[in-house]
């Protein structure tokens, strides 16, 4: 019984002492910097709201346009991401007249001739007040629609069509690089009296962005 109490005195001294050494292990560890990441990968729901008929032909960098550009000056500014990837669109065709028929359509667009998936169309039509006609699409697995491209491309990743009043949500994935200076060599569109510094949404035909969701 001695031995065994002897025994298990040693034991906790020794529990000690190595709880004692793990403590400064982790206080050296603490003065150490934490790994850092220098790039920060963010997603954003843009709502817009048509405010004519459109028939339009969106480009990867209307798209970028979409997510924000940023004041240089009064007229120029500079891409808020230098990559970008369209995760989800919605769209929502409202009726105007009872029994006349509104119809809305997206189609995915390859950008080159060697097909990874056809280029499908997809529609929708309604005649009442209390269904609009509705689509939500992620893009193909297999297209390139679906994959990360650079801001400043002027390819078309789809085709959009719709009635005025439409509403059309776009699910975007971007990168925000690690230093500020990367911006200005992404060329963004013309602006009109803007203020220097501020983030832009900018139109797509006539999509007019009404709400912006960070997440």
């Amino acid at each position: 019984m001695n031995s065994h109490k002897k025994l298990s005195k040693k034991n906790k001294v020794g529990n000690r002492r190595a709880g004692s050494r793990n403590g400064r292990n982790n206080s050296i560890s603490r003065l150490a910097p934490p790994p850092f990441v220098a790039q920060s990968l963010r997603h954003l729901k843009v709502r817009t709201i048509a405010t004519g008929v459109f028939l339009t032909t969106i480009t990867i960098q209307q798209l970028a346009e979409l997510v924000g550009v940023i004041a240089n000056t009064a007229t120029t500014s500079s891409m808020l991401s230098p990559l970008i990837k369209l995760d989800r669109i919605s769209i929502w065709g409202p009726v105007t007249t009872a029994g006349t028929s509104v119809s809305i359509a997206l189609q995915w667009v390859n950008m080159s001739e060697d097909f990874e998936t056809p280029p499908m169309l997809f529609s929708d039509s309604s005649v009442s007040f209390d269904r609009p006609a509705h689509l939500c699409l992620r893009p193909p697995k297999l297209g390139l629609s679906s994959k990360w491209h650079a801001s400043s491309l002027a390819d078309p990743i789809l085709s959009l069509s719709g009635p005025s009043g439409s509403t059309v949500d776009f699910e975007i994935s971007f990168l925000l690089p690690d230093s500020v200076g990367t911006y200005a060599t992404i060329n963004g569109p013309t602006l009109v009296a803007a203020s220097v510094g501020q983030l832009y949404h900018i139109s797509i035909s006539t999509l007019v962005p009404v709400f912006v969701n960070h997440n």
